[in-house]
């Protein structure tokens, strides 16, 4: 069976001092059901500067949702910092191995600031479900569920990446790199309650 890394997004618990890497069991629930093994991978930025996501054998890495994404902010915790550090090496890894990557929200911003674009403000998308425009020949829902404050406007979108879901106001909810396997969805499709049968067999096929 495939392995699939998923980044985790990190807590802070201020009564023991710790941050704790974290994901939503939801996760595991979806990449068990495309038949392949999640791999869950802690925010630290050695794995893959000495090669050892290499030993996992990943044939994919998921970069999850979570938190706020910004690489200038200086109000950071050390948790959320060691998170973007790891996440930046990350990709860099997988683009130089050939590593399929999937970004989910976060993950999507994330890969659109690596690859030069810019975020925009958004309004009335937490907790607000909506249509979207697929431009592309992917099989996507048609609707889709709204978690983040911020977005990728077709002018903040990276030169090298191609929008192929917009939302009703204009606002990329998917691209896909121009050369790499790189794809970037804003919605989350491990929060589908059933999980959508199209999100199931667009990342099932992508990981392939």
């Amino acid at each position: 069976m495939k392995k699939i890394g998923i980044t985790q997004r990190v807590q802070e618990i201020e009564e023991y001092g710790e941050y704790r890497d974290a994901l939503d069991q939801r996760w595991s629930d979806l990449i068990t059901k495309l038949e392949c093994i999640p791999v869950p991978l802690a925010n630290n930025l050695n794995l893959p500067i000495n090669n050892s996501v290499g030993e996992l054998g990943l044939s994919g890495v998921v970069l999850s949702g979570g938190e706020f994404f910004n690489l200038d902010d200086t109000e950071a915790n050390q948790g959320l910092q060691k998170r973007n550090d790891f996440e930046i090496e990350l990709i860099k890894y997988c683009l130089y191995k050939n590593i399929p990557i999937l970004g989910v929200c976060r993950g999507m911003q994330v890969l659109n600031i690596f690859f030069g674009g810019h975020l925009t403000s958004v309004a009335d998308h937490i907790g607000k479900p909506h249509r979207i425009k697929n431009l592309g020949k992917l099989n996507l829902p048609k609707k889709v569920n709204s978690f983040h404050s911020l977005g990728i406007s077709k002018k903040g979108l990276a030169d090298n990446l191609d929008p192929i879901a917009l939302d009703q106001s204009g606002f990329v909810e998917a691209f896909q790199h121009q050369e790499s396997k790189i794809l970037g969805v804003m919605w989350h499709p491990e929060r589908d309650n059933p999980f959508e049968e199209s999100n199931l067999s667009t990342i099932k096929e992508f990981f392939t």
